[in-house]
């Protein structure tokens, strides 16, 4: 049985990282965060070791998504306590990967010999990246906020910043046990120095990433924008009829025609998700169409979308929609991947009572992402959830995008971490992929983020603003969007070859 202080070490591991993640965003804690937990697997084996890994992970993931109780118990019918063992089990499930991290510990450690640091780091990474995630939270992603260290995310993707994360705390569990033993000062050194000379040669990719973005951005014909963030009460009953959503439309429509009364040069208006109440065309939405028309703007907004042509199976999509300043409306976009339970009910077609617990009418996934063209712009929608998903955000960088606009939602979770964790991914894809992202949401927080990731304008969460700035529409891949996963895919392969050698020496020995 683990000693009370060795549980509290793991406990303390995990737990930390809500504190790393933002709104605290104590990163200067992140490169010794693990320690307590290192010196605890270090002495463990097999089956112990595993679970000391898994309660770090589920420490980790229970503090970083403790806001699931909140929105379990105020938009659901399951209360509380139900939403605390949601929770739970939600971090048991995914905080798996540690377990498996803790296990592999000490033979990936046995087997990379004096550089068992670096491959430590490796290792981590690749289970990291291999295990599944429904937010994709990674240990690298909270230095977003730290340009000259996470830019190198453009060469290598999030995941070169979470090697460097272990590699730190690596080194620091070395540099405890070589003081305890009174030997290896020499190793230590040399891997002290290997960690040095890697995140110099983060912040130098970062200085060329900055360059290959501030030039872009010189080139850039900037698009002056206005982004609406309604605030509203997210508790509040739906809208039940035709009345209630020409109030919103207008209520919306006006908030917009202040900012352009105060700013003419405004080009575009931008709506959070679910703004409207079903199609732009819709006779109850007309003010937002005058708007486009009258004003000589376009708007970008949500809304959702309904196809009926075969009565006995009607579907239902969330959207989004791009309403030209002539009065054309382009093909709307259909969000693709939704958020399960919350726009699908997994197995609901098996589960019919599972729906009706739930409550809410599912929708159906649309299918690609198109790229839509306004000036200088060729942009792509990403609704909700979507924009923190690296491949889905990928795709149409690779295809010529060189701006993207999110659309969110997310006055489901109250005052909580979630929104600014939320903001928080968005602008790690941003940094990684090379372009600047528009980000509209009902509640906050809303935002214009360049290239790097940076939060150039915000309006802060339940702030009820119109918040107006310029986009730069530009591109500056790197290899991560050229290549995709190809550091993550790296560690696994490293990974594999340590553990096949540590498997192979005994055969050959029998040999």
């Amino acid at each position: 049985m683990l000693r009370a202080a060795a549980l509290a070490a793991l406990v303390f591991s995990g737990a930390i990282q809500a504190a790393i993640a933002p709104p605290l965003s104590w990163i200067a804690l992140h490169p010794l965060s693990w320690v307590p937990a290192l010196l605890v697997i270090a002495r463990l084996r097999g089956r112990q070791a595993f679970l000391a890994g898994w309660l770090v992970g589920a420490s980790a993931n229970a503090a970083i998504f403790a806001w699931l109780v909140h929105t379990i118990d105020v938009f659901t019918a399951f209360g509380p306590l139900a939403g605390v063992l949601i929770l739970l089990l939600f971090a048991a499930s995914f905080g798996l990967y540690a377990g498996i991290f803790a296990w592999g510990f000490a033979t990936i450690r046995n087997t990379a010999g004096p550089a068992w640091p670096l491959a430590i780091a490796a290792w981590f990474s690749a289970c990291e990246f291999a295990s599944p995630h429904l937010f994709p939270y990674f240990q690298g992603v909270a230095w977003y906020q730290t340009p000259s260290v996470f830019l190198a995310s453009a060469t290598t993707g999030v995941t070169g910043i979470t090697f460097l994360v272990l590699l730190a705390n690596a080194v620091a569990l070395q540099a405890i046990e070589s003081a305890r033993e009174h030997r290896g000062g020499a190793v230590l050194a040399a891997n002290a120095l290997a960690l040095s000379l890697l995140v110099a040669l983060a912040c130098a990719a970062s200085q060329r990433q900055d360059a290959r973005i501030a030039a872009a951005e010189r080139d850039a014909t900037s698009l002056r924008v206005a982004l609406v963030q309604p605030g509203g009460d997210p508790t509040a009953p739906p809208v039940r009829n035709r009345e209630q959503a020409r109030r919103e439309a207008e209520a919306l429509t006006a908030l917009a025609r202040e900012a352009i009364d105060a700013d003419p040069a405004i080009e575009v208006v931008v709506f959070p998700e679910k703004s409207l109440e079903w199609e732009p065309t819709r006779a109850w939405n007309r003010a937002v169409l005058a708007l486009a028309t009258i004003r000589r703007v376009e708007i970008w907004t949500g809304g959702s979308a309904a196809d009926t042509r075969d009565p006995e199976r009607p579907r239902y999509f969330n959207s989004a929609f791009r309403l030209r300043s002539d009065g054309a409306i382009d093909p709307r976009y259909d969000k693709n991947v939704l958020v399960p339970f919350g726009e699908y009910v997994p197995f609901g077609d098996r589960l019919p009572w599972l729906v009706k617990v739930i409550g809410r009418t599912p929708f159906a996934a649309g299918d690609g992402v198109p790229l839509y063209d306004a000036g200088a712009a060729r942009f792509a929608f990403l609704i909700c959830y979507e924009a923190i998903l690296p491949d889905t955000v990928r795709d149409p960088v690779q295809r010529g995008a060189n701006l993207l606009v999110n659309l969110t939602y997310d006055g489901w979770f109250g005052d909580t971490a979630e929104p600014a964790q939320h903001a928080m991914l968005v602008a790690v894809q941003a940094a990684q992929l090379g372009v600047p992202v528009i980000r509209s949401t009902t509640t906050g927080i809303s935002a214009l983020i360049d290239a790097r990731g940076r939060f150039a304008e915000r309006a802060e969460l339940s702030e009820r603003k119109v918040l107006v700035g310029d986009v730069a529409p530009l591109r500056a891949p790197g290899l991560y969007v050229a290549w995709g996963a190809w550091f993550a895919w790296s560690c696994v392969a490293a990974s594999a070859l340590l553990f096949a050698s540590q498997w192979l020496h005994p055969l050959r020995r029998r040999r």
